[in-house]
């Protein structure tokens, strides 16, 4: 007699596990709850489905606790059935416990959570048609095992002991700036936190190339002029369109293009990602520019092009975003043969005075500045301009700055210059 009860009652809750294990499961993977709302109506359970639809977390919280409390109760049914009962008719413990054990995690966790994730939304519909009336039992055995809990916690953790909360991001400006004010930090510092702070707000539209900047190509040119693009593009990639500029068919790294002989554009041809406009930078690096060189073009709500980004615009951005020039004393490098590399933040009166070149300065203060306002456009990296006594080319351009050039005098050079030019 007490085999038999002790039997059904350990029948009894290993199906209750199941359930529980199979619901536990349908929580994390459920998708469409929607669905089985509209088949459920507006009983008891569909609230229970929009309950959990709503804070998932919660009834999954309520689910591990009263798993835990059933595994617990399993175990020990389980020790008095191979120490007592199954003793008492000859049955070997050794053995019996293994088997009993066994049976109890295959039945009561791994196969309910099977089913559980092929199809999971009929599960959990079902689970809760199950749960629904025993809520009058459960919700107590949740109830005091979370209590149990709470209990333990505060009797083996020391009080002294607190949570660590996540910091706010309104919480930590605020510590920059009592940083800065008790002197422990310069402005230039907080500067530089602030705007490491903002890369998360960045959206691929900020890092773009814009389209009146890109090199586009129709896909109708002859093979001439497709070469000619090709050949003369300031950028590495230049963009292939069909009937309109927004019709984009691909794209071509010119550089591959040269290395591979200057084939046909068609043969170099590469199928890029469209995304919009609004998509966070990072999110756009994890998905799409992590592992491959290849940009992806940026389209706006109509599906009309309005630029490209690749990892290296994105990496120029969140550099300067993140350190911003503040200048240094070698602003002006020189790389013989009369030629410089200036920073285009480099001041005129410094080039004029170090390199004895009087230019046209104009209300302008910076050599940047006064190759921006010369050409009259946001410049590509490789344009040129002339001015008395010296060319200038653009080697680096970043969020429509000019953040280096290259100086090279037109002067007669000087011996030491001769030199090193030969």
């Amino acid at each position: 007699m007490l085999l038999l009860v002790s039997g059904l009652i350990y029948i009894a809750l290993l199906l209750l596990l199941a359930v529980i294990s199979a619901t536990e499961t349908a929580i994390h993977t459920a998708r469409d709850l929607e669905e089985q709302l509209e088949q459920a109506g507006e009983g008891s359970v569909a609230r229970k489905l929009r309950s959990i639809t709503a804070n998932p977390f919660a009834q999954l919280h309520r689910t591990l606790l009263l798993s835990a409390t059933l595994n617990l109760a399993l175990a020990a049914l389980g020790l008095h059935l191979v120490s007592g009962p199954f003793k008492l008719m000859g049955w070997n413990p050794w053995l019996t416990a293994p088997i009993l054990f066994m049976t109890t995690v295959l039945l009561g966790d791994v196969l309910p959570k099977f089913l559980a994730a092929y199809s999971p939304s009929t599960v959990l519909l079902g689970s809760l048609r199950l749960l629904n009336p025993l809520r009058s039992v459960l919700d107590p055995m949740v109830t005091l095992a979370d209590r149990a809990t709470d209990a333990l916690i505060r009797r083996l953790v020391s009080g002294r002991v607190k949570m660590r909360v996540p910091i706010t991001r309104d919480e930590f400006e605020t510590l920059v700036e009592m940083r800065e004010e008790q002197g422990l930090l310069d402005s230039a510092e907080a500067s530089i936190i602030r705007e490491a702070l903002d890369i998360e707000r960045l959206t691929v539209r900020d890092c773009m190339v814009p389209r009146v900047d890109l090199t586009l190509m129709s896909a109708e040119d002859g093979p001439a002029k497709s070469a000619i693009v090709l050949e003369q593009s300031a950028s590495r990639w230049v963009v292939i369109y069909g009937e309109t500029p927004d019709a984009v068919v691909g794209v071509i790294d010119t550089v591959a293009w040269k290395l591979a002989g200057r084939p046909t554009w068609q043969a170099m041809r590469e199928l890029v990602a469209f995304v919009p406009e609004t998509m966070p930078v990072l999110d756009a690096l994890e998905k799409h520019l992590q592992n491959s060189v290849r940009p992806v073009l940026i389209v706006d709500e109509y599906g009309g092009l309005e630029g490209m980004v690749s990892q290296e615009e994105i990496a120029d951005w969140l550099l300067y975003e993140a350190a911003p020039w503040q200048g240094e004393a070698g602003e002006i490098r020189e790389l013989g043969g009369g030629r410089y590399l200036l920073d285009g933040g480099t001041r005129l009166d410094d080039v004029s005075r170090e390199l004895e070149l009087p230019l046209p300065a104009g209300g302008i203060d910076t050599i940047g500045g006064f190759v921006f306002n010369q050409l009259g456009h946001v410049p590509k990296a490789g344009e040129r301009i002339q001015v008395e006594g010296a060319e200038i080319k653009v080697r680096r351009v970043v969020r429509a700055r000019i953040q280096q050039v290259e100086l090279r005098l037109s002067r007669p050079l000087t011996k030491e210059e001769e030199a090193e030019e030969v």
